[in-house]
């Protein structure tokens, strides 16, 4: 008897390992357990071509993001990733960002946007079905042994890959996912070379953004900005900055109070009145512009300013910058209208006599109410 159990334990442990040994994955996410099987035929921006299972990836820490390249959410969470990833570069932290897109789709995706982490496109949908994918952004987050850590509907903060990679697995009690934050605020230093931003009146998503606009954002465009010199040198970076708030409530008391914890900075908007100039009709005026029906585009090519739809406030902007002094428009010509204009001198008196001639408005100097934002930093007043 003894001899044919044993033959049978043989025969069952070689069936094992004919059919490839060890505990069966789960086939669906769960918090605690191991994750499903990780198969993506095509990786891009990777050390390898494609994953086939959890091997390559034994010891580190892995962030797993299901998203899509025409989701505005998935773009703020991959922002928010990439700052991430800059920041664990050096640690054993992989960042997966998984779609079931073309590549040539996801090709054309990164030709304008950045992604610091490997991109698995094609990915089948077994894939989003094992990770409990119901909607996009999904973040995933797995240790370092393949347990599934946490799910998440946007993207985790640094705290929860920190415990991971210091081995706290079993920290994750609950979904993140299923209560949301109240609210949110995060900025980092930003290691991108462009700049772009997404906000509303109670969001901001911003990359290698200038504080000058997140400030903008809260206290509306401000005829000067005076920066205190303590404070020069935190307003002159930019910064990737992530912000939050319930809908109806207004966001600047959390942004002002993120930035006093994080930078040190201090902002305050005030009112005076002060001498402007004043961009206005001229009798007869406009001239030389084109009625048109929609709004367009303002550029500028060298000295050369074009609007192909729009008022006369960036004419008003550009001579701004020009005198480097605020411009009121009180042209009362909304438009839209296309027009251009040579802005080649600094003087302002040869930029009135041009301003007459070309598009029929006036330049002339005035008292008016002017706001100021001013920055300080520390306890400075």
């Amino acid at each position: 008897m003894l001899n044919k159990k044993a033959a049978l334990a043989g025969a069952l442990a070689a069936l094992c390992a004919c059919s490839g040994g060890g505990p069966r994955r789960p086939a669906l996410a769960a918090e605690g357990r191991p994750a499903p099987e990780l198969v993506l035929p095509k990786l891009m921006n990777a050390p390898v071509k494609a994953l086939d299972g959890w091997d390559s990836l034994k010891g580190k820490v892995v962030v797993l993001d299901f998203w899509a390249t025409w989701s505005d959410e998935c773009a703020s969470t991959m922002r928010s990733l990439n700052a991430l990833a800059v920041r664990f570069k050096d640690r054993p932290v992989v960042f997966i960002h998984i779609t079931d897109e073309s590549s040539s789709a996801v090709a054309r995706f990164l030709e304008r946007a950045r992604v610091d982490g490997w991109v698995a496109p094609e990915a089948g949908a077994g894939m989003f079905k094992a990770f409990r994918v119901y909607s996009r952004p999904r973040v995933v987050l797995v240790d370092s042994v393949g347990r599934v850590a946490a799910l998440y509907s946007a993207a985790p903060g640094a705290d929860a890959v920190m415990r991971l990679l210091a081995g706290g697995a079993g920290e994750f009690s609950a979904s993140p996912s299923t209560a949301p934050p109240l609210a949110e605020f995060s900025i980092s230093r930003s290691a991108a070379g462009a700049g772009s931003a997404q906000y509303g009146p109670d969001r901001l998503d911003a990359v290698a953004m200038p504080l000058s606009y997140a400030l903008e954002w809260a206290f509306g465009k401000a005829d000067r900005l005076e920066i205190a010199p303590p404070a020069a040198e935190a307003m002159a970076g930019k910064y990737d900055l992530r912000l939050r708030v319930p809908p109806g409530r207004d966001g600047k008391e959390l942004l002002l109070a993120g930035l006093r914890a994080a930078l040190g900075l201090r902002a305050a908007k005030s009112e005076e009145e002060s001498e402007v100039y004043v961009l206005a009709r001229a009798p007869g005026g406009p001239l030389n512009v084109r009625p048109v029906r929609s709004y367009g585009a303002a550029s500028i090519d060298g000295a050369v300013l074009r609007v192909d739809g729009g008022s006369f406030a960036a004419l008003a902007e550009r001579l701004g910058e020009a005198l480097s002094a605020p411009v009121r428009d009180e042209t009362s010509a909304p438009g839209p209208y296309q027009y251009s204009f040579t802005l080649d001198t600094a003087d302002p008196g040869t930029m009135a006599s041009e301003l007459r001639g070309r598009l029929g408005l006036r330049l002339f100097r005035a008292r008016r109410k002017t706001t100021a934002l001013k920055v300080t930093c520390g306890e400075d007043r």
